[in-house]
């Protein structure tokens, strides 16, 4: 494993789930990073593979989460692993901004 600044790592998917399986939200998330930083140090860290030499994640939630956090100054750069671009099946790789950016799904009763 090695790091990379997050704003180096491009999306893979046109958009995400706004909650996280263990019913956490992106936001709560991002929030409980700001007000405690050692949360950052618990996520885990995110797995990128080489596109048409572009490093792109498969866990865009978190990445989106690190994106917030290295615009506001929070961090500089997040632990990544890389895998192969056989982890990232073709189904998933459904960007349609080359991975600049990611649109997010709201649960009809979240709000």
């Amino acid at each position: 494993m090695s790091t990379m600044r997050p704003s180096d790592i491009y999306y893979s998917q046109d958009s995400i789930s706004v909650e996280f399986d263990n019913g956490y939200t992106i936001f709560s998330t991002l929030n409980a990073c700001r007000k405690h930083p050692f949360v950052i140090d618990k996520i885990s860290p995110i797995r990128i593979c080489n596109i048409y030499g572009k490093w792109y994640t498969l866990d865009n939630r978190r990445l989106w989460i690190f994106k917030r956090l290295e615009e506001e100054g929070h961090i500089s750069d997040v632990w990544v692993q890389y895998v192969g671009r056989n982890q990232l099946p073709d189904s998933k790789f459904t960007t349609t901004t080359e991975g600049e950016s990611v649109e997010i799904r709201q649960r009809s009763d979240f709000f």
